[in-house]
């Protein structure tokens, strides 16, 4: 064995190694642990250590899209918006986030936006101008402004109904 093949084999390891240590603290995409190692190893040990990662199954695309997502839109209360923009942000495949993201139920997500207009906004959504702020924050989060006024309209009609 050559002194270039021992240093490889050690850098091997060290990527390894920083690998392994990653995905222990959170998950990542593969391209986003690919950008991380690439940042200290070689093109040749990076793409060594990914193709480990992925046949012992450390790192699966697919069901890091749909925690993703669920945290996203279900934790975070995004929209579908933010969500594909963050999920493109965290390296996933443009193909899979569309596919994870269309599982989400459309009334799902406009029952959510009105229950946080109501929980989050009801007191400011009557002043015309504390709504066009609520208005700006909602679209912030990802919201189409057609889902953002159908849930504020709701929620002024069960205000003035009260």
């Amino acid at each position: 064995m050559s002194f270039l093949d021992e240093e490889n084999d050690a850098e091997y390891q060290r990527a390894k190694k920083r690998a392994t240590y990653l995905l222990g603290s959170h998950a990542y995409s593969s391209a986003a642990l690919r950008e991380k190692l690439l940042k200290n190893y070689s093109v040749e040990t990076t793409e060594k250590v990914m193709e480990d990662m992925l046949r012992y199954g450390f790192i699966d695309d697919e069901d890091y899209a749909k925690r993703l997502a669920s945290a996203l839109i279900n934790g975070k209360k995004y929209g579908l918006r933010r969500a594909k923009a963050e999920m493109r942000r965290k390296g996933v495949p443009e193909e899979l986030t569309e596919q994870t993201l269309s599982e989400f139920d459309c009334e799902e997500m406009t029952d959510a936006l009105t229950d946080l207009v109501r929980k989050k906004y009801s007191d400011k959504i009557t002043d015309r101008e504390q709504r066009q702020k609520v208005i700006a924050a909602l679209a912030r989060r990802g919201y189409g402004f057609g889902e953002i006024k159908e849930a504020i309209t709701s929620v002024l009609e069960e205000i003035n109904e009260s």
